[in-house]
């Protein structure tokens, strides 16, 4: 495999200096350098029009790199050199380059930049209860009764599995990624508190298989399913889509869902609305349930995945000023923050979010856990 796999790679690599080699000969350079402007701006607009399609989620991947911390930092060390050779680099440049990635590694940042982005959800529900305690005596507790859906986020089973991320020993013998692992079992955990409290939620996961043959897909699907029943979730109140990490196809569908079998409830007070309950990562959290209450779904955050909790006690010295230590961690990190953050611009410009004041007019509801039955 490894050998074929470099072959390609080689021919790809043939090919493309071929087509460039033509394209330098017959065809005047201004001209390219207008043809490439034009490529990349088709490609942008492409995002917008169709962004789940692979090959353009692959290609932006590529263009976006230079903004991301690693991407900066090595377009400034090439630029730093400027055709010149190492005797003659830009020294402001490389000066830079080395203050992102520094900044970038230095885990106390990170975690900040982080728990900012986890606890947005918390912070906003907390101020509206104590915005609403000032006006009315009584706070009504959140009707956990009215969830109609858990929805589980995860990347498809036929990705790669999260950098960083290794299984237990009760995982060991499974397929699945042990982040989505951890995920299915917390939302095994939520839906027997919901039923606890008058709730007969369905279980929906967006981590369905979506390469290989219907019966390859179908078996790596039962695993998720045998995995929620093994929990106590009945088989029938659990269903597997296809939509990965794509919210606002997981929203849309989702609702879909729910108006099949009458449990969407429209032109209703916001105390009687659609509930959903959203397991997915705390980065992600705020964007993924926003773009739920465009579509008029309710949602009750039940965050997962929490990088900004693991701070050093505070009367540790030593681990506080190890968290002043750069590391790869903490790099790793500090780029997701910066990919939530461009994939949350991309959903307010596509009108995936909803209208924005100075703050966001929706806010959240969530569930503390553990929460007692």
């Amino acid at each position: 495999m490894l050998l074929v796999l470099l072959t390609r790679l080689l021919i790809w690599a043939a090919v493309g200096l071929l087509i460039y080699w033509v394209l330098l000969r017959f065809i005047p350079r201004p001209f390219l350098t207008w043809l490439g402007g034009a490529i990349i701006l088709a490609l942008i607009v492409l995002s917008f029009i169709e962004p789940n399609d692979q090959t353009i989620g692959a290609i932006w991947q590529v263009l976006s790199l230079p903004l991301t911390p690693l991407g900066a930092s090595i377009l400034l060390l090439l630029f730093s050199l400027g055709g010149k050779g190492l005797k003659n680099v830009n020294g402001r440049q490389v000066l830079i380059a080395l203050l992102i990635l520094l900044l970038s590694s230095i885990p106390l940042i990170a975690r900040s930049l982080a728990n900012q982005s986890e606890q947005a959800i918390s912070r906003a529900f907390a101020n509206q209860r104590a915005l609403c305690a000032d006006i009315c005596p009584t706070i009504d507790p959140v009707p956990f009764s009215l969830v109609s859906a858990i929805l589980v986020a995860g990347d498809n089973l036929d990705g790669r599995a999260t950098t960083g991320a290794f299984p237990g020993q009760v995982d060991a013998d499974t397929q699945l990624d042990p982040a989505l692992s951890a995920r299915l079992n917390s939302s095994a955990e939520l839906y027997g508190t919901l039923r606890a409290q008058g709730a007969d939620p369905f279980v929906v996961v967006t981590a369905g298989s979506v390469t290989g043959t219907e019966a390859e897909r179908q078996a790596r699907d039962q695993l998720v399913v045998q995995r929620l029943a093994d929990r106590g979730v009945p088989t029938g109140s659990i269903r597997v889509q296809p939509t990965g990490m794509d919210m606002y196809r997981a929203a849309v569908d989702l609702r879909a869902f729910l108006q099949e079998r009458g449990l969407f409830r429209e032109n209703v007070p916001n105390r009687e609305a659609t509930r959903v309950a959203l397991v997915a990562p705390a980065m992600t959290m705020r964007r993924s349930a926003l773009t739920f209450e465009q579509q008029g779904l309710q949602v009750v955050a039940w965050p997962t995945d929490l990088f900004g909790l693991n701070a050093p006690a505070p009367g540790d010295t030593l681990a506080r000023l190890a968290d002043l230590v750069p590391n790869v961690e903490a790099l790793w990190l500090t780029t997701r923050y910066w990919e939530e953050l461009l994939t949350s611009i991309y959903y307010f410009l596509r009108g995936w979010l909803p209208p924005f004041n100075v703050q966001w007019d929706q806010v959240v509801e969530t569930v503390q856990p553990p929460v007692a039955p």
